[in-house]
């Protein structure tokens, strides 16, 4: 199973052969991040399927991110959370100077 298909397993345009359609789109597309469509489908053939793809009045937008968006935050869930700032906080400099205290 590719990743795109494990990505949007759980999604459903309302008919299979759209469903595949964009797991190959999605293949496509990040086997190549930088480049256009028609570049990345590779025919002319996939290329328009593509565009029917994502012209199509019943495919909403919405569906693909939330899937996408749901599956990322299953990741994210399993993973540390690390928090960085450039800023120091009021409290470092007290604890700083608690810390001189007890050093001398």
């Amino acid at each position: 199973m590719g990743w795109a298909q494990q990505e949007f397993e759980t999604l459903d345009l309302g008919d299979a052969r759209r469903n595949l359609r964009l797991i190959k789109l999605v293949d496509d597309l990040s086997a190549q991040p930088t480049g256009s469509i028609p570049l990345a489908c590779g025919g002319w053939a996939e290329t328009k399927a593509a565009y029917r793809l994502l012209t199509n009045p019943a495919l909403d937008w919405r569906e693909i991110l939330d899937v996408h968006t749901e599956r990322t935050c299953e990741r994210m869930r399993g993973q540390p959370v690390v928090l960085c700032s450039r800023t120091r906080p009021s409290w470092i400099s007290a604890a700083s100077r608690a810390l001189r205290v007890w050093d001398g």
